[in-house]
């Protein structure tokens, strides 16, 4: 197999791959013995014709096709192992050259995660003030703990929003959509509690079609998807590690509220969180 890469705006990528002559005449070979399987000629058993007649019987041009869906799903995947590729959509793939005798050649175009150009994220963050919480005799020890967890999350917030407007990053196109799908569709779930509407009805007050209001998230999606790119970059460059101890720990607070979450997603979630929060407490202890 030989591969080609060539970048492509947007933070997407197009993978030419090549398959020799010889490699890719295993792909048919097996592509007719598979065929062959489950085909009946009369004269032979079950599965047991020779190849020139079942692909006689079958049609070059089905093996053919077999033989390059095979190829293509192997050596695609060898591509992106091989090559590093951090891909985040599905491959859109384009057969360029199928004819017997010949090698085989696809290209593959994909979003990757972009490069992150980061700034002097530690100056920054040292530069952001913190606010002194005041509570007034007559208010409980609650609301200082209330006011002090809403401090946090507003100087975290200043952090990465201040970081991420000094970053370059080309932002992948894939995201933002389906940032933007999760924000409507959340949305769709809290109308109907919050106002007592029918997400329908929602949308006549507002004045507003579907699309319209899919496409003003725009600008949030983007300033989302930035901040978890750069906050993944700095998690990267500060190494930030997570142990199996702190991951069960995680997963055993949440279980007890929500008992039937699926634990494979809910490891991933929960090793998402204390990386994400490792990584803000790391960008706050430079706080002065």
């Amino acid at each position: 197999m030989e591969t080609s890469i060539k970048k492509l705006p947007k933070s997407q990528i197009e993978i030419l791959v090549r398959i020799p002559v010889e490699e890719f005449n295993n792909f048919v070979e097996k592509a007719t013995l598979d065929l062959g399987k489950e085909l009946e000629i009369k004269g032979f058993r079950k599965g047991m014709a020779p190849k020139e007649i079942v692909e006689k019987e079958i049609g070059p041009g089905r093996v053919l096709e077999t033989a390059a869906n095979q190829a293509i799903k192997e050596n695609y995947f060898k591509a992106i192992s091989e090559n590093k590729i951090e891909a985040i959509s599905k491959p859109e793939i384009e057969v360029l050259k199928l004819v017997p005798g010949n090698p085989f050649e696809f290209k593959v175009k994909i979003s990757v995660l972009p490069e992150v150009k980061l700034p002097d994220y530690k100056q920054i963050a040292s530069q952001v003030k913190k606010r002194e919480v005041v509570v007034a005799k007559e208010e409980i020890e609650r609301l200082r703990a209330e006011k002090e967890r809403i401090e946090k999350e507003r100087i975290r917030q200043e952090i990465l929003d201040k970081i991420a407007e000094n970053s370059q990053i080309e932002i992948p196109e894939v995201l933002v959509e389906s940032e933007k799908k999760r924000m409507l569709e959340s949305l769709k779930q809290q109308v109907p509690q919050m106002l007592q509407i029918k997400f329908e009805d929602y949308l006549s007050k507002i004045n507003k079609t579907g699309k319209e209001l899919l496409d003003s998230f725009l600008p949030e999606a983007q300033r989302k998807i930035k901040n978890s790119l750069v906050l993944k970059e700095i998690e990267r460059r500060e190494n930030i590690e997570v142990s199996e101890k702190e991951i069960k720990e995680e997963i055993d607070k949440i279980s007890k509220i929500y008992p039937h979450l699926d634990q494979n997603q809910l490891k991933d979630y929960s090793e998402s969180v204390i990386r994400n929060n490792k990584t803000f407490q790391f960008l706050e202890s430079l706080v002065k």
